[in-house]
């Protein structure tokens, strides 16, 4: 197992994709990507991570299920931070 097919070895600083929009009324739609800032500690405790929204910070406490880390080195994630970086919006 690795960190792109389990969450729970993700680590600090991955890139990440929202796979639910749970958080969608906070602004952060499935498709919206951002940084792991906490990782996962095996006490039922959410993960943390950054977004940019309309140009601020936002800091978001995240459940196992609600995101998956990117591998840059695959095109198909290479792609997802591309458009997000040309856009600045969810993919």
């Amino acid at each position: 197992m690795d960190k792109y097919i389990d969450n729970k070895l993700a680590e600090e600083m991955d890139l990440i994709v929202l796979t639910t929009d749970r958080h969608r009324k906070d602004g952060l739609p499935a498709g919206s990507v951002g940084t792991l800032i906490d990782s996962y500690t095996g006490h039922e405790k959410p993960l943390y991570a950054d977004f940019s929204v309309a140009g601020r910070h936002r800091e978001t406490a995240l459940g196992l299920y609600d995101f998956r880390v990117l591998d840059v080195k695959k095109e198909p994630d290479c792609a997802i931070v591309a458009a997000f970086l040309k856009t600045g919006r969810a993919i």
